[in-house]
């Protein structure tokens, strides 16, 4: 087993709403209220859940961040977690407010290779650091856990109310420490923590705002006196709409529910896998694909970073973002983050892409046809309806994503059916001056296949007045051309001379009655 290299990203969620903090912007104050009885359960002994993490049955080692739902260090199961976890050779990120005296001191009694692998990200929460008299205990805390052989370090998040504070927190972590505190974006809870009632709801709703909002001064103002690599790559990553991309989370990584044992590919992403069940078998899990829920996962920078996304391009490492110049953490830390997941991992072609999004589709087709045993007919046909509707939204999605790009090759164009070109049409009927853009869109798709592609003949050809045959056609991807039994001459020719833009035309013409059949578009 190689234990010079990390194989998995795993986040280990803790159970239990407590905290000594009362912190204006954190998620528990947003949404779960602060229960002070809000104790944690778990449904399964510490010694079986490290038996669990055991790395013959991860395929290797595992970066393991572990994070309370309320301060992790109160749960007292989390201590013994945490050291069977780096007794196992795993690296193990504490997520702590770092007040907890004690707590810190009975994480430290454990061997010096074993400390090694810990890294304890202190999160900074200044106000509240001040109100409690916390400030020297937090810096204090950091010092000790550094002199022991871990790695610790201060960690702040951006929000508006630290803002007239900004200078005072970077003085006070020159001073105590050395060093200025990582940093990242204040992601709005109402956005990150929205909980839709509807599919549709959360694909519009997910997306990530900041508060404050990453205007081009703010961003400017927090690099200049930071100096944070984090930072500036957390607000690219807010840019990247993780739905329009291919992501290895749930292959590569997942989050396992630390009281239940349930396990998600990624925070949005469920599954029926209880990590705590069947322990001595690997634990096997599908990529997430296209199949995020949320437009942005600017916050889980240690995905980039590791190679969970490759289609992102010039994406620092977790160390290069972190801590390549940090006095805080110790060397092999620093290697062990240094390198990518996806360098010696598989990684799909774009046809396995294309071909695994489109099982994807299949198996959940496959479900609401299970669905439609149990249901009337009125129930599945608005389940059915609602799926398609999103399938469709994702796809032209996806397919305006590749026009923007310009990256309209056969391949990429092998997943856009002729339904996702219906549903397009209808979309820009809905838009001043649509049609012309539909026409556009066409162009771009068929000039990207004639270009990648010799087409001597249109691949399939039907009768106008054949309802069922429109229906075959909305499943074939747009890589077979189609044409109707009276446009056959016209488009031989148009192919035969390379014309791209009139074989576009009578696409579209043809797609034009396909709407009006299907009942999408007026016919105007």
């Amino acid at each position: 087993m190689d234990r010079n290299r990390i194989k998995r990203i795993i986040t280990v969620y803790v159970p239990g709403h407590l905290c000594n903090l009362r912190c204006s912007y954190c998620y528990v104050t947003e949404c779960l209220k602060y229960s002070m009885d809000g104790h944690a359960q778990f449904n399964y002994s510490v010694e079986h859940m490290i038996k669990a993490f055991e790395p013959a049955r991860l395929g290797g080692i595992a970066y393991i961040v572990v994070i309370g739902e309320g301060e992790t260090l109160f749960p007292p199961e989390v201590i013994p977690f945490v050291k069977g976890l780096l007794h196992q050779g795993h690296v193990v990120e504490v997520v702590t407010n770092n007040t907890l005296d004690d707590r810190i001191g009975q994480l430290l009694d454990i061997p010096q290779e074993d400390l090694k692998h810990l890294i304890v990200k202190c999160s900074l929460h200044w106000l509240e650091l001040k109100r409690l008299n916390k400030v020297n205990s937090y810096f204090e805390n950091i010092r000790r856990i550094v002199a022991a052989g871990a790695s610790a370090y201060p960690f702040l998040v951006i929000c508006e109310e630290y803002m007239p504070f900004l200078d005072e927190i970077c003085d006070v972590c020159e001073k105590e420490l050395g060093e200025l505190p990582a940093c990242s974006p204040c992601v709005s809870a109402g956005t990150l923590c929205f909980t839709a009632e509807t599919p549709e709801q959360f694909l519009e709703k997910g997306g990530a705002g900041t508060n404050p909002p990453c205007t081009t001064e703010f961003v400017e103002q927090i690099n200049k006196r930071l100096h944070s690599k984090l930072f500036e790559q957390s607000v690219r990553f807010l840019d990247i709409d993780v739905r329009k991309v291919f992501c290895y989370a749930g292959a590569w990584s997942y989050v396992v529910q630390m009281g239940t044992g349930r396990l998600c590919k990624c925070h949005n992403v469920l599954t029926d896998i209880n990590f705590f069940e069947n322990i001595d078998q690997p634990v096997e899990c599908a990529p997430v694909g296209c199949e995020c829920g949320i437009a942005s996962c600017s916050l889980q920078y240690c995905f980039y970073g590791f190679g969970l996304i490759p289609e992102v391009s010039n994406v620092p490492t977790y160390t290069e973002m972190l801590c390549e110049g940090s006095n805080l953490f110790n060397p092999e830390i620093k290697q062990l983050l240094n390198s990518r997941i996806s360098d010696h991992e598989k990684i799909f072609t774009k046809e396995e892409e294309n071909t695994f999004l489109m099982d994807v589709i299949h198996c959940k087709n496959l479900q609401i046809e299970e669905l439609s045993q149990r249901m009337t007919k009125e129930q599945y046909a608005a389940v059915k309806a609602t799926e398609a509707e999103k399938q469709r939204r994702l796809y032209v999605e996806r397919l305006l994503g590749l026009v923007d790009e310009d990256r309209l090759s056969y391949e990429e164009l092998s997943f856009v059916t002729y339904d996702t070109m219906m549903y397009l049409k209808y979309v820009c009927d809905t838009m001043p001056d649509g049609s012309v853009m539909y026409g556009h869109i066409w162009e771009k798709i068929t000039r990207g296949l004639f270009s990648s592609h010799t087409y001597v003949e249109p691949n399939y050809f039907y009768h106008a007045d054949n309802i069922l045959e429109v229906e075959q056609i909305q499943g074939l991807s747009v890589v077979t051309l189609v044409s109707e039994y009276e446009n056959a001459e016209q488009m031989k020719r148009s192919m035969k001379e390379g014309d791209y833009v009139a074989c576009a035309r009578i696409q579209c013409t043809q797609m034009q009655t396909f709407c009006v059949e299907k009942g999408l578009s007026d016919g105007d």
